[in-house]
């Protein structure tokens, strides 16, 4: 969710919350029409490729009548490595497959919508219960389980496919007493789960969008492993933490992205050491891309990783258009990290 979330956002998520328990009854992922524009070029002016430590790959404007389309918030990649995966604050699953040609995003396939069920298995009847954030899906005892981290009333709850995400119910994660006093419209806002073999121990990983420390720094909780506890994430104004996602050498890239009146969006990623990362510390890292509205940016919010040609690490960002069609758009956007060739990312684990 944007600092300073457009007013009209507010206005089109009052909109969707009736489509949600219209469709109380459904179960199941139902088919959407999706219209693609490419994105062939990152900057408006220029062709160039290379951004920072990042190489453009192409990206696409995503544009749907369906009422219950957009607001993308959270993102990853099933188990299967080609199936996209979103949730939307307003309480839905939306996945497509990517379309590639020459190693660049060129369309999407098998576009599906799903409304998130609730622990009894109806969709979700208000914003405070829908607002999903983050997401991460994991191996969980060889059952694709989604992670999902929601705002408005901090919770991480697990959702464990049965057969699949549509028909899984929400089951909240009971979280640490020391994950507190989170701002309700700037909490829990990035979620990642590290790897099973570094030093997190596969633990979870949550970081709030800009409920602060003493300090000014935006909260962060290590939940579970050998590392469990809170630290406290650099923060340089104007950028908020909007996802994250741990690279196989478990490394954090964080996305953040920053909002004016004046300036519009703004878009940057760091990359944190896997070292830095323990209670108490204060972490920060280099910074890999920085963009602003001369680019094809938007209110950019979802993050996942996942291994391309020769070992490379892709990355998926999304837009969540704030339920606001008319001016704000949903945007897949692709990019190579640009470093040598590393081991495939594995299917995480998370600590129990």
């Amino acid at each position: 969710m944007t600092p300073g979330r457009l007013y009209v956002a507010t206005i089109a998520c009052l909109a969707v919350l009736p489509s949600l328990a219209a469709r109380a009854a459904e179960t199941g992922f139902v088919p959407i029409d999706v219209t693609v524009r490419p994105i062939t070029q990152f900057a408006l002016t220029s062709a160039e490729t290379r951004f920072g430590a990042l190489e453009f790959r192409g990206g696409l404007q995503l544009i749907s009548r369906d009422r219950n389309f957009g607001s993308l918030s959270g993102l990853d990649f099933a188990a299967d490595g080609h199936t996209l995966v979103a949730v939307a604050d307003t309480g839905y699953w939306f996945t497509a497959s990517l379309t590639e040609a020459d190693g660049r995003l060129v369309g999407i396939a098998r576009p599906m919508l799903a409304p998130m069920l609730d622990a009894h298995g109806r969709p979700f009847t208000s914003k405070n219960a829908a607002d999903a954030e983050g997401l991460r899906i994991v191996d969980r005892n060889g059952r694709e389980t989604a992670y999902v981290s929601f705002e408005q009333r901090a919770a991480i709850a697990r959702f464990a496919a049965a057969p699949d995400l549509a028909t899984a119910r929400r089951h909240d994660l009971t979280l640490p007493r020391y994950v507190d006093h989170l701002e309700a419209n700037k909490g829990l806002e990035a979620l990642a789960v590290a790897p099973a073999g570094g030093p997190l121990a596969g633990a979870i990983v949550a970081i709030a969008e800009r409920s602060l420390n003493g300090a000014g720094n935006h909260r962060g909780f290590i939940l579970g492993g050998r590392r469990a506890g809170t630290f406290a994430l650099k923060r340089t104004a104007p950028f908020d933490v909007s996802d994250a996602a741990f690279l196989p050498d478990g490394d954090l890239l964080v996305l953040e992205r920053s909002f004016s009146f004046t300036d519009g969006f703004g878009m940057r990623l760091r990359r944190i050491p896997a070292t830095a990362i323990r209670p108490g510390a204060t972490i920060d890292g280099p910074v890999l891309m920085t963009a602003d509205m001369s680019d094809q940016i938007d209110n950019m919010e979802g993050l996942a990783l996942r291994t391309g040609e020769r070992g490379k690490t892709i990355l998926t960002l999304v837009s969540d258009d704030n339920g606001n069609r008319f001016l704000q758009r949903t945007i897949l956007l692709q990019f190579a990290l640009a470093q040598a060739p590393s081991p495939p990312l594995p299917a995480p684990r998370p600590a129990r």
